[in-house]
């Protein structure tokens, strides 16, 4: 009966937290206007909706995570027949994804007892760069939390959670393709494991079986059939072929594998060097004291005290993006408690932190953005490490000022994540100076600065006298891919995201897909200037015509003549 109380007293815990959480971050939704990434998420399902080919009329090599989240715009559009408030909706959808995760991890780690709480509210928490959408980013890494909670937490492992694995696992290689890694590191692991029990005749732990592993790829398989019946439904295999070559073109992350492989530890030690110093001299320290003369409680003192610092100065004074940077400190800790902590939970370590602290280096590999995108993805085995430290002090018994720094280092941790959530506002102006709401188009509902509050509604004047139909193809230039959910023209673009005038894609992607030569190009924030470039050239040249409005330049087509456009408001013509 005291096991069935206190479970419950968990559940009642972990829930009422959730849910003052969640009314927190669902106010929190209501507000920041995020002009770029945030969008492009949603500009990049809204193409395949539309019609456009996977990997065929897309060329940014981030679009497979698109597949994940159509179902979800296509069940937004089931019910509305615009984007208006999409991006709000969008929001919504994350946070709700978020609960689903963690009230999984909460209950698959319920052999760990009540301090399974804190690891579950930690990924909530948590978001890289307080961008609250589904994103390659929040996909992958709710992905593979799920998919390595589900091997290590459980007592014992059935068939289902392999297949589960699969699912999981497939989501993380659809939004970071670099995931796939991991997945074949373990198959490599179950093989070998395979090859010693069977000379020993002995038979494997469940998680290393091969078998099992078999399990996981049937169920990865049955979301690859998905998708490769997605893909080819719209794209047919020579297209693909045709395309891929400027897919994988990608300019922004060209750097050899050992130059990242490099940098990778360069800039953990540039943002975190005291603390790698402190961590590395305690692990050299135990491995040097066979006889464990130095108590476990003085290890879990010295690198505490050493994180706690980071953690504070990350969360709360550091202004660019400490909700990221704040997540890597708990690792060290983290590390250190499992090597002090005498009975071990080996499944925990080298099914969860390891491979969590492996895939923060797939996602230096696939981001040009460096510690920014790494430190978020500590997360994972942030998470771990939570149980790591709890465990190793319970293994100490009552010692009072132990108990109490590690609580005191949880509660500035989950202080600081819940501060950066709130507070921190990504591509806006400071919370404070969200004073304006937005009445329409695909922001709708949010709130944001006075001067984007401005803009926007510029650029939907100028949008309106364009006067977009379905039968345009709109090609932005600048960074702004909100336009294209504010339209039901199609997408001319190869990819909504930034697009500069001098990208030489441009003409590569027109030579390939000439039905996508757009018939209005609208240059986001650029002056006059832009008609003497070679850009400008290549659509005069072909007899488009240009017109000076609020926000821009807008080069129309021949066949579009400026009598289809209404001018309510005045557009200068350049003839």
């Amino acid at each position: 009966m005291r096991k069935k109380r206190s479970f419950t007293t968990e559940c009642w815990i972990f829930a009422g937290a959730l849910l003052l959480l969640f009314s927190v971050f669902a106010w929190r939704q209501f507000y920041g206007f995020n002009k770029n990434d945030e969008i492009f998420y949603i500009s990049t399902v809204y193409r395949f909706f539309q019609g456009d080919a996977m990997l065929v009329d897309e060329w940014n090599n981030v679009q497979l995570f698109a597949f994940v989240t159509y179902p979800l715009y296509g069940l937004i559009r089931f019910f509305q027949d615009s984007n208006e408030g999409i991006v709000l909706l969008f929001r919504f959808f994350y946070l709700f994804f978020q609960v689903l995760v963690s009230v999984y991890c909460f209950l698959r780690m319920k052999r760990f007892g009540s301090i399974r709480v804190l690891p579950a509210l930690y990924y909530f928490i948590t978001t890289p760069y307080n961008i609250n959408s589904l994103s390659y980013n929040t996909l992958a890494f709710g992905f593979v939390l799920l998919a390595l909670v589900t091997i290590t937490c459980p007592k014992e492992l059935k068939f289902y959670d392999f297949i589960l694995l699969g699912f999981f696992t497939a989501g993380a290689v659809l939004s970071n393709p670099y995931t796939v890694l991991l997945f074949i590191l373990y198959g490599l692991v179950c093989g070998g494991t395979f090859l010693y029990h069977l000379r020993t005749w002995r038979e494997a732990p469940s998680v290393l079986r091969i078998r099992n592993y078999f399990l996981a790829c049937a169920g990865a398989f049955l979301i690859f059939v998905l998708f490769i019946l997605f893909v080819f439904s719209r794209g047919t295999l020579d297209e693909i072929l045709e395309c891929i070559t400027y897919i994988v073109m990608d300019t922004e992350r060209q750097k050899s594998f050992w130059e990242k492989f490099v940098r990778y530890f360069v800039r953990i030690h540039r943002y975190y060097k005291i603390l790698v110093y402190v961590t590395g001299i305690l692990t050299v320290m135990w491995i040097a004291d066979r006889k464990k003369r130095v108590a476990p409680s003085v290890y879990l003192l010295l690198v505490s005290v050493t994180a706690i610092p980071y953690i504070i100065y990350y969360g709360f004074f550091w202004e660019m993006v400490g909700i990221n940077y704040m997540l890597v400190p708990l690792v060290f800790p983290g590390l250190i408690a499992y090597l002090v902590w005498e009975r071990k939970d080996h499944r925990l370590f080298y099914g969860w932190y390891l491979p969590g602290l492996f895939y923060t280096l797939l996602a230096h590999f696939a981001t040009n953005t460096g510690i920014l995108t790494v430190s978020a993805s500590y997360m994972i085995p942030s998470a771990v490490s939570v149980l790591f430290l709890w465990k190793a002090v319970e293994e100490q018994g009552r010692i009072p000022w132990l108990r109490l720094l590690v609580v005191g280092l949880f509660t500035v941790q989950l202080g600081a994540g819940i501060w950066q959530r709130i507070s921190y506002v990504w591509g806006d102006a400071h919370l404070p100076e969200l004073t304006q709401k937005l009445t329409e188009g695909p922001l709708k509902g949010i709130h944001t600065s006075v001067e984007n509050e401005q803009l926007y509604r510029d650029v939907l004047m100028d949008m309106d006298e364009l006067s977009l139909t379905k039968e345009d193809r709109l090609f932005i230039i600048g960074i702004a891919p909100w336009m294209y959910l504010n339209t039901e023209a199609e997408c001319a673009a190869y990819s909504t995201w930034e697009t500069l005038e001098t990208d030489p894609l441009i003409p590569a992607y027109y030579e390939i897909r000439r039905e996508k030569l757009p018939t209005v190009v609208y240059c986001y924030e650029y002056e006059e200037s832009i008609l003497e470039t070679e850009f400008a050239y290549y659509f005069t040249d072909r007899g488009y015509e240009s017109v000076k409005m609020r926000r821009g330049i807008v080069f129309y087509a021949p066949g579009r003549g400026k009598d289809e456009m209404n001018y309510s408001t005045g557009g200068e013509i350049k003839e």
